[in-house]
């Protein structure tokens, strides 16, 4: 069982075209500035923290309810 590469009518392989492909899309692209990609990624973190934050106290309140429900019924 050999690895072969199959070859077009020009000589060149899938593999080759593909990267060639891709090389063309990637020019295509436009790249958001650097003080964008700043402004987002301190956008995302906030939110995060003001999430997990809101996790937190949920947690320890329902702990705290559950402890003393537990705590009722013995």
């Amino acid at each position: 069982m050999s690895a072969e590469v199959k070859v077009n009518k020009v000589g060149e392989n899938k593999v080759m075209k593909y990267f060639r492909e891709l090389r063309a899309e990637f020019k295509k692209i436009t790249w958001p500035e650097r003080k964008e990609v700043v402004n987002t990624t301190g956008i995302v973190l906030g939110t995060l923290a003001i999430f997990t934050l809101m996790i937190w106290i949920m947690d320890s309140v329902f702990g705290t309810l559950l402890r003393k429900i537990l705590e009722y019924i013995r």
